[in-house]
């Protein structure tokens, strides 16, 4: 079994907060032409959409042809925190009616190749993103959204400035409180998690920064930002890859 993974895409409504299309849908569109002849399976790892920042129902609108060939090949779509607003539907008979999206899911795991892989987001391993409730996450994307909509559609992605500046005096105390960073407190409940699901190997995203530890842990980076990052499965054997617009080139690095 051929399995692609992809996540983090953020799709709004094409407007000044939309950092997916400002390189144009083109790209994806070729890379799921390439999936399907492949014959392989995609699953969308979270944050298809970005309802922190834009309204659901106008990101569907905005792009009716990107999730109809979503929808034209087998896919799975695992909600994030940025949609998870629709989490609580997952195992009920509610529906999103008249809406052409792939088949919604929480995280899971799964036997590929004779090992176990465990799927998710990776909200689930950040204290700052997993509750249900809005909260310091949401405000530094609704903020960011409107710091966007004041500085057009090329100012590129605020929301990770914004994140750093944040970021730099919470590190900083930490080194200070001799405690871990951002990055390794990431890392560290990611194998806790992989551990916990009796994982071979995890694969999430969420940090939109690609990368791999070994074969146990691999980040599958993002396409809202200025490289598309994604993971290929092949009979169970892992591997991580840049699509260049056209084709698939090997990719190594460590995740966050």
């Amino acid at each position: 079994m051929l399995v692609f993974c992809i996540s983090d895409l953020h799709l709004c409504d094409r407007g000044a907060r939309d950092n997916f299309i400002v390189r144009g849908e083109d790209r994806l569109l070729r890379f799921l032409d390439y999936v399907d002849e492949q014959q392989g399976t995609l699953l969308i790892l979270g944050d298809l959409f970005d309802v922190w920042q834009c309204n659901f129902s106008a990101s569907v609108m905005a792009y009716p042809k990107l999730l109809r060939a979503l929808c034209c090949i087998p896919s799975r779509w695992v909600v994030g925190n940025h949609d998870g607003l629709l989490s609580q539907f997952l195992g009920t008979d509610i529906q999103l009616v008249n809406a052409c999206l792939p088949d919604m899911s929480g995280p899971f795991e799964v036997t590929l190749g004779g090992k176990c892989y465990a799927f998710a987001h990776g909200h689930e391993m950040d204290p700052t993103c997993n509750s249900l409730n809005p909260g310091i996450g949401e405000l530094t994307a609704i903020i960011s959204g409107m710091l966007e909509d004041r500085k057009g559609p090329d100012s590129g992605a605020v929301e990770d400035r914004f994140i750093r500046s944040l970021e730099f005096p919470l590190n900083l105390w930490r080194a200070v409180s001799h405690q871990v960073n951002r990055d390794e407190e990431m890392l560290n409940n990611a194998e806790t998690y992989r551990k916990e699901k009796d994982a071979d190997t995890l694969i999430y995203g969420h940090t939109h920064t690609a990368g791999r530890i070994g074969d146990s842990i691999f980040n599958t980076g993002c396409w809202c930002r200025d490289v598309d990052t994604f993971v290929r499965i092949d009979d169970g054997v892992p591997s991580l890859h840049v699509w260049d617009g056209e084709r698939p080139v090997a990719f190594e690095k460590e995740p966050r």
